[in-house]
């Protein structure tokens, strides 16, 4: 700590935390969601017995100095505690000064002077510790540096009981957060049973609510960035914790799993436009893209189904997104079931157990004799415009002479005519499905 800048208090160490400290409570009663706000509650009965004694205001901020709780009082308060309140965080510079006089290494209180200039008083900082394990900071406005030796032994009471709740509550979180991942499991699984009792588990807890729309989101890494990147189930777990806290105040809930697959389940009342849940889709995308640095990370968008007993709907809908953007090219990164099109179909049938003949003769041949792969391009782009010229050309950036003869090449070579409906209907099924089964073998 530098001594010029800031002053360490001294004062006995802490004996009071387990008479400070607020009954504990039984964390199997189901109310996750309630026990974190109870939480919250007796936190702030801790800072409130603390202003109520020393008559002044209590603030309690997390270890990145981010407001918890904060109490009222007849004292005057400066701007720093002011945009603290409103905006749950000072300004960033006055973060980093109070941070340089070593408060998060000190084992006692310690005094920061004011910064006039930047509306901030002078204040005393109590480190709060559980098992020496730095759990937050609870602050005193002093700028007359007033506190007297016993009013500190108070504060740093109320400090430890501050970190016996936050300890705690960071155990409960641990436990609540395995529960919700195991249930949410058990909401996406195969058996009906399972995932009845898992709905009402969530829905009886708070965690998601039973009615209203739910919506799927699924994750995939690449199996060589798996490979090649150390960490990168970790950087797959990261990126879906960042990704729910952006969801608040939806109801978000998050799973990873083996083989760099992740879930997120979305659920309200009413979910927000499709364009705004894709954006956040892409944002979980790209964050954890450039964490890998690798583009192989692709993210579904499952269909938005009604209620919580549906949920498994929208994420087997999401496991198709990815079976399918996995082995046919042209998907963006970010794909939502809809977009699929006609391979939402395709997708169900036993692709291992298809005859040889399911893709068409005359297409595969066109697909072993086009090395380059330009007339079959050109084929497909064909016909998803709707044998449209104009929207061919411009898609494939040639002539529209170039065009012609190439379908003219396509025709001669499969023996089928694009003039046909049943042909071109063919032909057209016969690509998509021919990208899910994979390439022909070279005789």
């Amino acid at each position: 700590m530098d001594r010029g800048a800031g002053r360490r208090m001294t004062g006995p160490a802490p004996t009071a935390a387990e008479r400070a400290a607020p009954r504990q409570t039984d964390p199997s009663d189901g109310g996750w969601r309630r026990g974190a706000a109870g939480m919250q509650e007796e936190l702030r009965a801790v800072a409130e017995g603390l202003a109520a004694r020393l008559r002044r205001a209590v603030a309690i901020d997390d270890p990145e100095i981010r407001l918890l709780v904060h109490t009222a009082h007849d004292e005057d308060v400066d701007d720093y505690r002011v945009q603290s309140v409103l905006e749950r965080q000072g300004p960033p510079d006055i973060v980093e000064y109070v941070r340089s006089l070593g408060i998060a290494t000190s084992d006692g209180p310690v005094r920061i002077p004011g910064m006039p200039g930047r509306g901030m008083l002078g204040r005393a900082c109590v480190p709060i510790r559980c098992d020496r394990q730095l759990l937050g900071y609870l602050w005193l406005i002093d700028d007359a540096g007033t506190l007297t030796d016993g009013e500190l032994r108070l504060a740093a009471d109320a400090a430890a009981a501050a970190g016996q709740l936050l300890h705690r509550q960071q155990l409960l979180g641990s436990l609540r957060d395995s529960r919700d991942r195991e249930l949410l499991r058990d909401l996406v699984s195969d058996n009906e049973s399972v995932r009845t009792h898992a709905a009402a588990e969530l829905a009886r807890a708070d965690v998601l609510p039973a009615d209203g729309q739910v919506v799927a989101i699924g994750v995939r890494i690449g199996e060589e960035v798996l490979a090649a990147v150390d960490g990168a189930a970790t950087e797959l777990d990261l990126a879906l914790q960042r990704g729910v806290r952006h969801l608040v105040p939806l109801c978000p809930l998050a799973m990873s799993r083996s083989g760099g697959h992740g879930t997120v389940l979305v659920a309200d009342r009413r979910l927000p436009p499709a364009a705004t849940v894709r954006s956040h889709a892409e944002e979980l995308q790209s964050s954890l893209a450039r964490a890998l640095d690798s583009d192989d990370v692709r993210v579904g968008i499952g269909p938005v189904v009604a209620g919580l007993p549906a949920a498994h709907r929208s994420a087997a809908a999401v496991e198709d997104v990815l079976r399918v953007t996995d082995v046919v090219p042209g998907f963006g990164p970010v794909v939502s079931y809809e977009e699929l099109g006609i391979y939402r179909l395709l997708v169900h049938l036993p692709i291992d157990e298809l005859p040889v003949d399911a893709v068409p003769a005359g297409l595969r041949t066109l697909m072993e004799r086009d090395t380059g792969g330009q007339l079959v391009e050109t084929l497909e782009t064909y016909l998803d415009e709707a044998g449209d010229a104009r929207a061919s050309v411009a898609r494939l950036h040639v002539h529209r002479g170039t065009l012609y003869y190439r379908l003219s090449r396509i025709e001669e070579i499969s023996g089928m005519r694009l003039g046909s409906g049943g042909d071109r209907l063919a032909l057209h099924l016969g690509l998509k499905l021919a990208r899910l089964i994979g390439p022909p073998a070279r005789p």
